[in-house]
């Protein structure tokens, strides 16, 4: 069984769908989720649900938010290593409408995190470390990131990365971005920050590209599945559509279920099937 270490953001999600028309001083009905989330923590909880032995380490504030995702943290047998700071818990508001998906983010505790006060006994004997991209993004969490990262690498520790979207990626700079995860060894990035980190248009040119700086990953599609890499070998899968559920928290999933699988076997098309499941598992138990 694999043990891994989780660093990054942690957040209440907040899913509304988003009507056609939105009256101006009124009130309109429509669906809305609340959910545990943080890319980070999404992925913390999926991996503890997939069979891993899983530690997160992270910041909530010390309010009823904070209260509830220590709780959902409890729920999915997720060992946690939070600080609690008097600045409000993250939180994510997702707006999906006919046009897209808007996210708005209110990062707060997030960037509150004390990188001194991670601990090195926290890494003995643990498999892999797996770290949210928004955590580069941030000064503080920046520091935090990369504390883990070297004690990581003094562990001997394989290390995943999930990048943060295309717009922020970005905004922070694309080599900028691409230095500050020079470490990992496998990311997940979507189609849009695929394109973004390689100046590739076509998928597969894609995987490519990136294959060159990261042994081992996969670029999700939504619809179109996933390509998977290890080295120069390709993996393909294709996932069955689901209508009308927002997919936040999807690659997140994905790249969950790809890890403990890959631990745990070291086979790209049984960890792209494993990861493509995870997904789809979300997506359908949000839509229920």
């Amino acid at each position: 069984m694999s043990r891994i270490l989780v660093l990054g953001d942690i957040n209440l999600d907040v899913l509304a769908s988003v009507p056609s028309s939105l009256p101006v001083d009124g009130e309109v009905r429509t669906r809305v989720v609340v959910e545990p989330g943080g890319s980070a923590a999404n992925f913390a909880r999926a991996a503890a649900r997939a069979g891993a032995v899983v530690e997160f380490i992270g910041c909530v504030g010390d309010d009823l938010v904070g209260d509830i995702l220590v709780e959902s943290l409890n729920r999915d047998g997720v060992m946690h290593h939070l600080q609690r700071t008097i600045v409000q818990t993250g939180t994510i508001v997702s707006l999906k409408s006919n046009r897209g998906k808007t996210m708005l983010c209110s990062r707060g505790a997030n960037d509150m995190i004390d990188p001194s006060l991670i601990d090195e006994d926290w890494f003995a004997g643990a498999d892999h470390l797996h770290l949210s991209g928004y955590t580069f993004l941030s000064e503080v969490q920046r520091a935090a990131a990369k504390r883990a990262i070297s004690i990581a690498k003094l562990h001997k520790m394989s290390i995943s990365i999930d990048p943060p979207p295309a717009n922020l990626i970005s905004s922070y700079g694309v080599q900028a971005f691409l230095a500050e995860i020079s470490a990992a060894g496998i990311v997940f990035p979507n189609l849009e920050e695929g394109r973004k980190m390689t100046d590739e248009d076509a998928p597969e040119e894609i995987v490519d590209s990136l294959s060159v700086r990261f042994p081992v990953g996969a670029l999700t599609m939504g619809r179109d599945g996933s390509i998977a890499w290890d080295g120069k070998i390709r993996s393909v899968q294709h996932v069955a559509g689901i209508d009308g559920v927002d997919p936040t928290g999807a690659g997140d999933a994905f790249a969950a279920g790809f890890i403990v699988s890959y631990l745990g076997e070291q086979n790209l098309e049984r960890a792209n099937r494993a990861g493509s499941d995870a997904a789809y598992g979300l997506l359908m138990k949000r839509g229920n």
